[in-house]
Order: structure tokens, then sequence, then C-alpha cells
């Protein structure tokens, strides 16, 4: 009798857990939606999707009902409860409630708005890794390799010997040095430009915007080996060596190692130059930039530049040469100057630790130089970024004079005029924040003057230390036969040898 007893309550368990997971499934389906309706609720209701008052039966007036986006933009959600901060006695409590309602009732569109002002669009993608690099989102740490994301907020972090390449959405490339930090503040497009906002708390960055002219062929090797090869494997050399291997004969094959390397080189270039002229046939904007340091501000269109900073210290800066339209100007500390200073020559330039004066480098230290050099020859990387202009950001550009597809498609939202008055408060609110923040981090040092935590604020060998190794190194093995052999590998081989030896 227990035993027939036990066998119908265990049935009965069955029948009702079945019950309950098939209740999971549809409240699962659901999951997200927050819908604030019921079928039988009758009267004014608020944020509904459009279908709850598509039922005559339902007597729901449709002038009545406040709606909620019908589609959210892309990298948005329904649901806007930030389940993972979730803090239980706040969510449940009955004042806090009241308050937010009271709130919520004022404002229509809160759930609209709410989602906004979360949303953070995407920066770029990490192009090439080489050692440990991390991105902080907040408090939460990741760590960051090949085509991982960079949104608006995030903090970039390179360790000892570790460098970074990031291509940016409208295809400028950013390289970070060793040890170096970034903070990627903000991205704005607008139908004739692309502008960032960020901050260089430490370190070194290249700032590499696209050439609007053929690049200039040179056989020499690339200065930035380390960071080869690249994962995009149709931009490695390796590519282009096979390439020609495979369609020679015996005696064409001989000519080809007497040549070395030269007309797959050749060949790379070819590619490089026609790729960018298809794609400047619709890459029509300007690229603005606003790199924030703690002594100054650089404010860049179209140009492409070196910055050092080192906490306490003095920053240096120099512009390169590359479009013709660029334009570069600092602007200095101090809560009353407002003079921006236009830097015209492409000449290292000093920026003192107080941040209240600049002035160009009679005699340039070795160690700027050698950064300088290390980004030099870059044509394979050059040729990444043109593949993933035409892969990521053309097809953007089509929609950049149709914001609500933009922001559905993309999830970006296009600015008009009033980005000019974005920028105009940004470089003001640059200004006086940084010039605090200055005082404060001159106090800190000051404090840990004589202790054992006193910062080293030099420039070292480690920003460069480990590229200028592997390059130098590079040059004395560069034709031997194991780099040699990889021009005969088959299609499967080539893409094992680039997943062991590509840098994540």
């Amino acid at each position: 009798m227990n035993k027939l007893f036990l066998s119908a309550f265990a049935m009965s368990l069955m029948i009702h857990a079945s019950f309950i997971e098939a209740q999971t499934e549809s409240i699962d389906d659901f999951l997200g939606l927050e819908s604030e309706l019921l079928p039988e609720l009758k009267g004014p209701q608020r944020f509904t999707s459009p279908t709850y008052q598509e039922k005559i039966d339902w007597r729901v007036e449709e002038e009545k009902v406040i709606k909620d986006s019908s589609v959210p933009n892309k990298g948005q959600r329904y649901s806007i409860i930030p389940w993972s901060t979730l803090v239980t006695d706040e969510w449940l409590s009955l004042d806090n409630w009241l308050i937010q309602r009271e709130v919520k009732d004022a404002t229509p569109d809160w759930k609209i708005r709410l989602r906004h002002s979360e949303h953070r669009e995407i920066i770029g993608k990490v192009l090439q890794c080489y050692g440990q690099c991390h991105v902080y989102r907040g408090t939460n740490k990741s760590r960051a390799q090949h085509l991982s994301r960079i949104h608006e907020g995030d903090e970039f972090v390179t360790d000892k010997d570790s460098v970074a390449w990031i291509y940016m959405i409208d295809g400028t490339l950013m390289r970070l040095s060793p040890e170096s930090s970034v903070s990627l503040q903000e991205i704005n497009l607008s139908p004739k430009e692309f502008f960032y906002l960020i901050r260089l708390n430490q370190g070194h960055i290249f700032w590499h915007t696209r050439q609007k002219k053929e690049l200039a062929k040179d056989l020499s090797p690339e200065t930035d080996s380390l960071s080869l090869p690249l994962m995009v494997r149709e931009s490695n050399l390796q590519f282009f060596e096979r390439h020609i291997y495979n369609r020679q004969n015996t005696q064409q094959r001989l000519m080809e190692f007497i040549d070395l390397d030269e007309n797959a080189i050749l060949e790379q270039y070819k590619s490089l130059n026609n790729l960018r002229i298809e794609n400047d046939k619709i890459m029509t904007t300007s690229t603005n930039v606003m790199l924030v340091t703690p002594t100054g501000t650089l404010s860049s269109v179209n140009t492409s530049f070196d910055a050092v900073y080192t906490l306490g210290a003095e920053a240096f800066f120099k512009v390169k040469e590359n479009n013709p339209d660029k334009k570069m100007l600092l602007n200095l500390r101090g809560y009353l100057s407002d003079n921006q200073n236009e830097i015209l020559d492409e000449s290292w330039y000093k920026v003192e630790a107080n941040g209240r004066s600049f002035s160009k480098l009679d005699e340039v230290p070795g160690t700027l130089q050698v950064l300088e050099l290390l980004t030099k020859r870059i044509r394979t990387i050059e040729l990444a970024r043109e593949i993933w202009v035409k892969q990521f950001t053309l097809p953007m550009f089509p929609l950049l004079a149709q914001p609500e597809k933009m922001a559905v498609e993309f999830g970006y939202t296009i600015w008009g005029e009033n980005l000019q008055e974005r920028l105009k408060f940004l470089y003001e609110y640059t200004r006086r924040v940084e010039t605090t923040n200055l005082k404060s981090i001159n106090n800190l040092l000051a404090r840990l003057e004589g202790t054992d935590q006193k910062v080293n604020n030099e420039i070292t060998e480690a920003l460069y230390r480990q590229s200028l190794k592997h390059y130098l190194l590079g040059l004395k093995s560069k034709y031997d036969n194991k780099k040699i052999r990889v021009r005969e590998m088959s299609d499967v081989q080539y893409y094992v040898w680039i997943l062991r030896n590509g840098k994540f």
C-alpha cells in the first residue's frame, strides 16, 4: 500500500514538474518583454507592444496607449531590468517603487530614454594583440583578443611587453605600446564625420587615420614584426608568397627564391592600393579625435600622430604626414586657458608637467625615435585595415542619411548640426576637469615622494623593448628555411600555421 501511495505521489510530482517546465518555457519566451498590460484590463495603459491594441475585444484605445519602441536599436534589449546588479531589497522596496512610479508617470517615454542612456555604441574591434591585453568595462575585467569588441566607456590596457592594434569603426588604426592604458569614452557619427573622445591615461599611443593617397612601395622589412602574422589571413605577406608559388613552374620557383620575396611584396602593395581606391569611392567622411591627457588635449582632423604620457611627467607628441587636409590643435591646462595652439610642422613637441606651456624639441630622445620607427613600415596592417573597411565599415555608409535604419541595423545614433555644440562642450569640460585632475595627481605624487610607493614617471625602453628586439632578430632569420617553406603549404596547412603563429 505504501509503495502504491509513493508511486502515485511520484507520478503526481512528475505531472506537476512537466506542467511547471511548460510554464517556465512559456515564461522564458516572454522574459525581458516586461509587458504591463493584461488582456482583461481596461482604460489607459502604458508601454505595450503594438499588438496589444490591435484586438478590438480587449477594449484598449490606441490613443490612450503610450507605446514602447517596436524594434530596439541594435545592441539594446527589450528588458531594462539590471539583472546582474539587481539588489533584491531595493527592487522590492515599496518606497522606491512609489518614487520611481511618480517619475515614470511624468516621463511617458522613460523606457526609451533609459535604453538610450545605457546603450554603449561600438567604437572598434581588436585587430591584433601580442601578449596580454585587457578590457575594463566598469568593474568587470576581461581579456581582449582578435575580434574583441570595444564599446564606449571601456578602458583598454596592455601589460608588460604587450602590443595591441585596435581597428576603429571608421577605419582608423590605434596602436598601444606595452604598459599603456586608454579610455575610449565616446563615439559620435554624423553624415560628414566620425568623432572620438579618448583619454590617454598612461603610455604610448599611435593614432593612424586612413590615407587618401597611394602608399609608396618600400621593399624593406616591416618594422612592427612583433604583431605579425595577422589573423586576417589575406593580408599577410605569406598569403601572396603562396599565391605566386602555386601558379609558377619549377624554373620560375627557382627564380623566385633568388628574388626572395620582392614579387610578393609588390603584389601586397598592389592589392593594398587597389582596395584603398575602391573603398575611397564610398568613404567620404572625415575623422575627428579629441585625445585627452592630464597635461593637454590634442584635437585633430584627418591626422596621424604619436602621443606619450607618463603619470606626473611631461607629455610628448608628434604629427605624422599623411593627409593634405590634416589639422592639429593643442589646448593646455588652466581654468581660464582657452587658447587653441595650432600645430603645423611635423616635429616632436613637449608639454610641461604642469600643463601650462609647450615647446618644440631641438634634440629628440632615442626612446621617442624608436617609438616612431616601429610604425614606419606596416603594409600588412594597412592592408588588413582596408579589408576590414570593406567588411565592417562600408555597409554603414548608405545609412548615414537614414538615422532610424542606422540605429536599428548598426546601433548608432546619427548626430546633426548639434554635434559641433557637443564638441564645444567636451572641449571646455575636459579642460576644466583635467586641470583639477592634474592638481590631484600632483598632490598624490607629493605624498608618495620618499615612500616605497614612489611612481616611476620616466619614459623607459619598456615601451618598445620587445618590439625592437623582435624586429632586429627577425632580420637575421628572415630567409631561413622554416619561413620560406610557408609558401609551399596548402590552404589547410597555411590556416593551421596562422593559428599557431598569429598573435591574438
